[in-house]
Formats: C-alpha cells, sequence, structure tokens
C-alpha cells in the first residue's frame, strides 16, 4: 500500500473513535467536580440547600463573587474596598505646617458619599499614626454638604504616617488608608516597643491583662486604669462606651477591629451594662497572624481624653 493510502486509512479511523466516544458521553451523566458549586439554567451560583456551610476561617464567596473570610479579615490595607475609596489631599505635608487635611469618600459610580452612618457617636473617625507606631491621634473631622470631610493637622516630626478613615455606609463598616509624608527633618524609624504589662499616661497608670492572644481565637484585653496608686472608678463614657481601642499590625499597619465587651450595640450604643471593675475597660479582639501589635487605649476622665499605648504579641 503507498504512503498516501496508509494516512487515508489512519485518518478514517481516528473519526471512527473519536464517534464512539461522543457517543458514549452522551449516554453518561456530568460527574461532580470536587468544588460541589452548582449552577442555575441561567449560569447563575445556585443555593447550596443542604450542604455544610462553610468552617470557620474558611473562604466564601459573598455578592458579585467578592471572596470573604467567616472570620474578620484585618481592615486599612488598601486605599479601595467594598466599591469605596479614599480622595485624599494633601499626601505630602512639611513639618510643622499647620494646614487643612481634606478627603473624601467615592462610591463605585464615582459618585461622592454624603449618607453615613453613625458609627461610636460619629459618621466618620479619622486615625493617623507613623509606621514606626508613633504620633497616635484620633480625630473626628467635618462634612460639607458636597461630602467632602476637613480636619486642621500639624505634625512635628517628619516620617511616612498612615491615615484611616473608618467610616459605615448602609450598616457595613469600612476602613481604607493612604500614606501622609512629611518632609522637614530626619526620620529615624523604630520597632514597635517591647510589650511591659504596664504604661502610664498623663499621671495615669494603666495595666493590660491579656488572655490567649493566640491566633484567630478571641481573645480579651481587659485595662485596668489608675491614678496615685488609687483605682479610678468613675471612668465617663467615650464614644458611646468606657474606652475606645485601635489596634494595628506591625509591618503593615493593618487595622483590627476590636470591640468592648460591654453591652453595645453595632452602632456604638452602649446599654448599660459593665464588664469587669469600675475602673476596667475590656475588649474583645481577633489576632489574624503571628507577630507585634501596637494597642491604643483611649479613655475619659477629669473632663479630658488620655491615651494609653501597649505592644501585644500574638503567636
Amino acid at each position: 500500500m503507498k504512503a498516501t493510502g496508509r494516512i487515508a486509512v489512519f485518518l478514517v479511523g481516528l473519526l471512527v473513535v473519536f464517534a464512539a466516544a461522543a457517543g458514549i458521553g452522551s449516554l453518561v451523566d456530568p460527574a461532580d467536580t470536587e468544588s460541589g458549586v452548582a449552577h442555575n439554567e441561567d449560569g447563575h451560583v445556585a443555593a447550596n440547600d443542604g450542604e455544610a456551610s462553610p468552617k470557620e476561617g474558611e473562604e466564601m464567596y459573598g455578592h458579585g463573587g467578592r471572596q470573604q473570610q467567616m472570620t474578620q479579615a484585618p481592615a486599612g490595607l488598601a486605599i479601595s474596598e467594598g466599591g469605596y475609596s479614599l480622595r485624599l489631599a494633601p499626601d505630602f505635608l512639611a513639618r510643622n505646617d499647620d494646614r487643612e487635611l481634606r478627603f473624601s469618600i467615592i462610591d463605585a459610580a464615582g459618585d461622592t458619599v454624603t449618607d453615613f452612618d453613625e458609627l461610636h457617636q460619629r459618621e466618620m473617625h479619622l486615625i493617623v499614626v507613623r509606621r514606626d507606631g508613633t504620633g497616635f491621634r484620633h480625630l473626628h473631622p467635618e462634612m460639607d454638604e458636597a461630602g467632602t470631610w476637613t480636619v486642621p493637622v500639624e505634625f512635628g516630626e517628619a516620617g511616612v504616617y498612615r491615615a484611616f478613615a473608618d467610616f459605615s455606609v448602609g450598616g457595613e463598616q469600612h476602613t481604607l488608608a493612604s500614606d501622609l509624608f512629611v518632609s522637614g527633618g530626619n526620620f529615624d524609624a523604630h520597632p514597635f516597643p517591647a510589650p511591659p504589662p504596664r504604661t502610664s499616661s498623663d499621671g495615669y497608670e494603666v495595666t493590660l491583662h491579656a488572655d490567649g492572644l493566640g491566633v484567630e481565637e478571641s481573645s480579651s484585653l481587659t485595662f485596668a486604669v489608675a491614678r496615685d496608686g488609687e483605682a479610678v472608678d468613675d471612668l465617663a463614657p467615650y464614644l458611646g462606651a468606657k474606652g475606645h481601642l485601635v489596634a494595628l499590625r506591625e509591618g503593615d499597619l493593618a487595622f483590627l477591629h476590636v470591640h468592648p465587651e460591654d453591652a453595645e450595640d453595632e452602632h456604638g450604643h452602649g446599654a448599660g451594662a459593665e464588664v469587669g471593675g469600675a475602673n476596667e475597660v475590656a475588649f474583645a479582639a481577633s489576632f489574624p497572624t503571628p507577630g507585634h501589635y501596637r494597642l491604643y487605649l483611649q479613655f475619659r476622665h477629669a473632663g479630658a481624653v488620655h491615651t494609653a499605648e501597649f505592644t501585644v504579641v500574638s503567636r
């Protein structure tokens, strides 16, 4: 047989094999994939009726295909998140320059957001801290009718600062962040300080009692406030609770949401119940990764707000 004849016979054989395979495949139902994701006739993901829910810590998909975590992930790592973006100006400042910081929140359609929920008795919280954990400040800017927030600022130390806009829209809390660059002096960065259990601030002694501090576990953080060796048992409410706590992770300054362990609703309105002694402020926190975290406790006493800083280690 000539070469051309052999090639023709080979091609005919291949066609027979493919036709047979297609016929068998049409008689067999498709096998389920390992993902277990079903689809409706219109191609959308179907409800997972009767199936087990994802375990705590596993990823799931929410509206729009956005990955969500069953446990709350760190915030403040991006300038845009959840359909909202932070526009901040100016982001370059000179040391000791008294300026007005201006920013706005933009939605996915490019419109400026003007309708905010009340979160801890404010519609906007602006947290500013240098990237080495120093220079912490908690500001409450004012918004005009156009949706532009303004607040006066002045930085006495040069360096790179992180500005966190913490707010809620439509019942969902968001924390967006951007860097601020302050020039005009030497910037000597330092790691977070060692974690002593007690610190002094404005004449007050604050002692931290930490329970656990394991990764992805609920940890209890209780702060006891004293002055001149005597317990301060008349702490005044601050932002709807006995105290306010900000936790930042060393390195990327991931912003952790912590919650007071008193009876407080999601909008920061206290219901009157208290946890611990009269001079104690308790919080629940979950640390997502091992490492050092800087804690900034704020409490009100004698008509003023005081800030105590701590470093803790999660393992």
